[in-house]
């Protein structure tokens, strides 16, 4: 450990501009980087088994300087400004803002500030540890939740488990991170803060309209949930639940990222190693530690480079431990390269093919390829888009303490990225697994 002190200490210390040609863009981006303000604003709408049907509005701001300024050709932008809300039928709201400025004034630092609320009705739980990841559904998805939102009686009363695997939190998130550049452009140290609030509540007791095996409609009371037995059992001895009550949270924490991309925004080659960890103060409750490479790799490019297939891979190591774990931690790492936290191994991000919370775990590791392409291009009210269609596959497996893993999961799938500006990923996914289909729709590259 002493000698990561030193490494650190030494870099911190280091003020040379002199930026790595890994990190210079490739002339086919630098050539459609626009000088100067970039909007782009856009409605959104989509769907998901769990929220129902949604729409959202989101705004991206970029502020990318002029062409002759030294860092025009390594910076993804000066200045960049993501805001968007949105909501679901089932009444599931969000809101997110982030705001990232790497070089920060011209000079080798960078800030990083997220906000993100949401008040979710749906949130999933399964089972904690290793017995969620080895369970396996009797067919699809989609059937077995057919099968609990039938409502039946007991004692003359119409009761179901339509919820059974759901519970609902609110829940607001506040990043606040500083970092600084050194060696070229390609090592970056990171510090900072998140600041994490909750409210979980047990959905036993709601009431719902449902069709009755005699095809009449009735309304079923939801008998108590998963997240009721396993509150009064706890499945692993420092998991802690508190239904009901509002849990609030301070992490300090950092990483240290070895970063030789290309380009942040739409990486075409380059290296990303990234060990990170956060504590909870001031009781050092809960701790998170992760370990995450990346690699992006040019498989093919034509001379005008408007044709090209990327492949890119992933690799992650989680572990989630503390003497007191507030069991929504066990959700989700916290990438400090892009300060957001990400589900862990089931998601938009993560394991496509199985619904997010579908296994939580306190170690999991995760493997991902993506097979990326660029193959059309188009111009619009003065905008620009490029993009092409992308495979992928995704594997899981995690286990109650760090040994090897015995079970796992796989997905893959077909899907789409749309780079807008040369600011913004629009990105959709459709994968399948053991448990059916999932389909995504959202911004940025899961990895």
């Amino acid at each position: 450990m002493q000698w990561l002190w030193l490494v650190g200490v030494c870099a911190w210390a280091q003020s040379t501009l002199l930026i790595d040609p890994r990190k210079q863009l490739r002339p086919y981006e630098l050539e459609r980087k626009k000088e100067g303000w970039v909007i782009a604003g856009y409605p959104s709408v989509g769907y998901d088994p769990l929220r129902s049907f949604g729409a959202a509005v989101a705004t991206a701001v970029a502020y990318n300087g002029k062409k002759t300024e030294e860092l025009f050709s390594v910076q993804p932008y000066k200045h960049y400004f993501f805001l968007q809300a949105g909501g679901f039928l089932r009444s599931s709201l969000y809101a997110r803002f982030f705001y990232d400025a790497p070089w920060l004034g011209g000079r080798p630092y960078r800030l990083m500030v997220r906000i993100a609320y949401r008040n979710e009705p749906t949130g999933q739980l399964w089972g904690l540890g290793e017995g969620s990841l080895s369970y396996n559904l009797a067919g699809t998805l989609s059937s077995y939740e057919r099968r609990l939102r039938t409502p039946f009686l007991v004692d003359g009363q119409w009761v179901t488990q339509k919820s059974y695997h759901a519970f609902a939190v609110e829940q607001w998130q506040v990043w606040a991170i500083g970092e600084r550049i050194a060696y070229r452009g390609l090592l970056r140290l990171l510090a900072g803060m998140r600041w994490q609030q909750d409210r979980v509540r047990s959905l036993a007791g709601e009431t719902y309209p449902l069709k009755a095996p005699t095809g009449e409609t009735v309304e079923a009371l939801q008998l108590p949930t998963l997240l009721d037995s396993l509150s009064a059992a706890p499945p692993l001895p420092n998991v802690r639940f508190m239904p009901g009550l509002s849990q609030s949270r301070l992490f300090l924490g950092g990483a240290m990222v070895w970063d030789s991309r290309d380009f942040e925004v739409n990486p075409n080659s380059g290296w990303v190693l990234e060990v990170g960890h956060e504590s909870s103060f001031p009781s050092l409750a809960t701790h998170k530690t992760f370990l995450s490479v990346r690699n992006y790799h040019i498989l093919y490019r034509t001379p005008s480079e408007k044709v090209q297939l990327t492949g890119a891979f992933h690799f992650l190591a989680n572990a989630t431990y503390g003497p007191r774990v507030y069991f929504i931690d066990f959700y989700t790492f916290s990438r400090w390269s892009e300060g957001r936290s990400l589900n862990l191994l089931s998601g938009p991000s993560t394991l496509r093919a199985f619904r997010e919370g579908r296994f939580v775990l306190p170690v999991g590791h995760l493997i991902q390829y993506e097979l990326r392409s660029r193959v059309a291009e188009l111009r619009i009210l003065r905008q620009h888009f490029v993009g092409g269609p992308v495979l992928f596959a995704d594997f899981a497996t995690g286990t109650n303490k760090i040994i090897l893993p015995t079970q796992g999961r796989v997905g893959v799938g077909v899907g789409a990225r749309i780079l807008w500006n040369m600011t913004t990923v629009l990105r959709s996914d459709i994968a399948y697994g053991r448990e059916g289909f999932q389909v995504h729709f959202t911004t940025s590259y899961p990895f």
